[in-house]
């Protein structure tokens, strides 16, 4: 039989079914599957431990003899293995235990000189080995790492280890007659350039390193190659992009118009951020190209991006289009959609339009239908004029699953006629009856909250132009990988006059101070956010507060007279979008909640956060919540309630920074970027080799698959292309 890397592994390993069923449970089904499931770690083995060196926070390396073995029955039912080893230079006795380690009493060499691995541990008085690993001595010590793989329940790591070692890896090693190719993912010119190993090689030195050095360029050579085909995945599909909007001829270059947006500055009541006017320019340098843009604008709490969102969308309208505004939930929507309004008609009142609004094309079907749209009504207030809605220069409606019946009907056939120009909304817009005259440019924001395809739906009503905000903040290297399909802007300053929030870490002696300061803040007007970590109490977690039970203990016990409300993710969207509501105008002065307020509610009368368990959230959701206060003109708070004080430590950094990146790159280096960021999310799925944290390789790699690509056709590299489509599939499924 003629085998190949995607042969299955059935064709090699002589096993039962049920192994064969659970190295599918492992995602192993064929050859290469199996030849890429690299050891979860390495133990140097290449020196002995003296019997009085052994310690308990590392593996040891004894050499000995087993005298004697028995199996033992505990008080409590349980099944232990101890045998006495005598170790070689000292002739002293150590013993060593197994816990429900079946027939271990019969396979234990004895008499017979070994090589023991464990970690020791002492325990009533006496010092023993734990579950060692065992092998017979021949005399010669390991000049290499020995690989420890990953169990799956009966598949033991000595199993595994056995048919990677012995039926799979002699298949490709050059030591006899090599039986399987092992076709190169990296182009040569590539790997030599960056001094990376052959890929048959680099599976080899993965599985049984000689040394350290070995095993980092192995490391290196598959991170790269991950790397390296992400980002060609995300380079193809913004190129297919552009090459569809060129094509279909739906982006007309847009003209840097300088002074509009001079004069739209002018209306503002504060002087954008330097940060912000990069990133409009990076913007309208995008809009002079024949391509669509496809940008992601990331920026800190606060840091102004609804403002941005409104100078990418003044272009987009002037030269004839349309916008589409995408948020997660109704609330958000609501919430961008006053934000936009506000910018607009403040630009409106102080004559913006008067100048710029008869370049923006409006059809004859327009005019004709409604007459009342070309009627500037306003009132009189002051120095200022007061436009009515319906007689805006730019007309923004909006459109979620809550707008029904006549209305949802006029607006569908308003969008259709162009006689909106900015639609924001929900989930709602990304249904097939949704249908745009001239769709110019799409705005998601929170974009972490949608799917890949769930955007893709969106960039399928046209070929407009695409920006993705986010509220999270994210590592440069980070953002690289899970957007290598979009441009990067980034706003890292907050605007002028913008008070820090006063962060402190909460003592259980404390916390009688802090509950007297809510009440204080209460009695001038303000309002105050309590987050627990769980809804309901837990037998589990019997340390951590739950929502439900602080809020009866609140609203019984310590503010009996202030008015308190519960909020949390077990209730209907509906519901959770009144009590927020109700929570914005006032109707509440304190509101317990769990993680469902993390991201993008503005509620500006609120000045005091407090976060109970806050040692259960990572340092980027504990830096959104706080993001929750200080967004009006009063001084504001965030107090973190750790259960564990011995867990302080990991949240001095919210005491010291309100720089969200800084924060995000601390939580990336203690809890990984899947978890902290949710990649699973953005498409991208779990990485074997390629870590986050190595910013240098990640923008190596995607500089790399740039030149490859101007230089390149895939299709030429059959293992390449493999590999890139394998990769596009995963990221799909997300």
């Amino acid at each position: 039989m003629s085998l190949t890397i995607l042969s299955s592994v059935k064709n090699v390993l002589k096993t039962t079914k049920k192994h064969f069923a659970l190295l599918e449970e492992m995602g192993i089904f064929t050859i290469e599957d199996f030849l890429l499931y690299f050891p979860r770690e390495y133990e140097d083995r290449s020196s002995i431990t003296e019997l009085s060196e052994i310690r308990a926070d590392k593996k040891n390396v004894l050499l000995g003899i087993f005298s004697s073995v028995r199996r033992e029955k505990t008080p409590n039912g349980f099944s232990l293995v101890k045998a006495n080893f005598i170790e070689d230079s000292s002739k002293q006795s150590i013993e060593c235990v197994w816990f429900n380690a079946k027939g271990k009493e019969h396979t234990l060499p004895l008499q017979q000189k070994v090589m023991v691995v464990a970690k020791a541990k002492l325990g009533y008085g006496k010092i023993s080995l734990q579950s060692p690993d065992v092998q017979i001595y021949d005399g010669e010590l390991s000049e290499g790492l020995a690989p420890i793989y990953a169990e799956h329940y009966f598949l033991k790591q000595k199993w595994i280890f056995r048919k990677i070692h012995e039926e799979v890896l002699p298949l490709i090693r050059k030591k006899g007659r090599i039986k399987i190719n092992i076709p190169n993912i990296i182009p040569q010119e590539i790997r030599k350039k960056k001094g990376l190993l052959d890929r048959r090689e680099a599976i080899e030195i993965l599985h049984y390193p000689k040394n350290v050095q070995s095993l980092d360029i192995a490391r290196k050579t598959f991170a790269f190659e991950e790397l390296f085909v992400l980002q060609l995945v995300s380079l193809q599909k913004k190129k297919n992009i552009q090459e569809k909007g060129r094509q279909e001829k739906n982006i007309v270059p847009i003209p840097l118009n300088s002074e509009m947006i001079k004069d739209f500055f002018a209306t503002l009541p504060f002087t954008p951020t330097n940060a912000q006017k990069i990133s409009m320019f990076e913007m309208f340098t995008d809009y002079e190209k024949d391509v669509p843009m496809q940008r992601l604008l990331e920026g800190d709490v606060g840091s102004g991006k609804t403002l941005v969102a409104v100078c990418a969308l003044l272009p987009i309208i002037q030269a004839g289009y349309q916008v589409a505004l995408l948020a997660p939930t109704e609330i958000l929507a609501s919430q961008l959609k006053k934000g936009v309004e506000e910018f607009l008609k403040e630009a409106e009142k102080k004559g913006f339009w008067k100048k710029w609004k008869n370049i923006k094309n409006k059809t004859d079907e327009t005019d004709e239908t409604d007459e009342n749209n070309k009627k500037l009504l306003h009132i009189q207030t002051g120095q200022s004029e007061l436009f009515y809605e319906n007689s805006s220069a730019v007309v923004v409606e909006f459109l979620s699953g809550s707008v029904k019946g006549k209305k949802r009907e006029k607006i569908l056939q308003d969008l259709r006629q162009k006689k909106i120009d900015v639609l924001v909304g929900t989930h709602a817009l990304l249904e097939e009856w949704v249908v745009f005259n001239n769709l110019g440019l799409v705005i998601i924001d929170e974009q972490h909250r949608f799917g890949v395809i769930q955007r893709e739906k969106l960039l399928q009503k046209g070929s407009p132009h695409f920006l993705q905000m986010s509220a999270t903040p994210i590592p440069r290297s980070l953002a690289i990988v899970a957007f290598g399909d979009q441009d990067l802007s980034v706003l890292n300053e907050l605007p002028p006059g913008r008070k820090p929030i006063e962060t402190k870490v909460i003592t259980p002696s404390e916390r009688r101070t802090v509950e007297i300061f809510i009440e204080t803040e209460i009695e001038k007007g303000r309002q105050v956010f309590i987050i627990c970590p769980l809804v309901e109490e837990s037998e589990h977690f019997d340390e951590l507060k739950s929502a439900t039970e602080e809020y009866v203990r609140l609203s019984e016990h310590i503010f009996p007279n202030k008015r308190v409300s519960l909020l949390h993710g077990k209730m209907k969207a509906k519901e959770k979008d009144e009590i927020m509501n109700d929570f914005k105008e006032k109707k509440f002065d304190i509101l317990v909640a769990t993680s469902v307020v993390e991201v993008g509610v503005d509620v500006p009368n609120a000045t005091i956060m407090m976060i109970e368990g806050a040692e259960r959230f990572g340092l980027s959701q504990l830096h959104q919540f706080r993001g929750r206060v200080g967004r009006g003109k009063h001084k504001s708070y965030c107090f973190l309630c750790p259960t564990k004080q011995n867990q302080n430590a990991r949240l001095q950094a919210m005491e010291k920074t309100q720089n969200g990146f800084e924060l995000a790159e601390i939580d990336m280096h203690l809890r990984g970027a899947g978890e902290v960021f949710g990649l699973k999310q953005s498409g991208i799925p779990d990485l074997k080799m390629a870590t986050m944290m190595d910013g240098r390789l990640v923008v190596d790699a995607k500089k790399e698959a740039e030149t490859f690509l101007e230089q390149n056709e895939i299709s030429t590299f059959q293992a390449l292309e493999r590999a890139v489509v394998e990769r596009r599939k995963k990221m799909m499924s997300q």
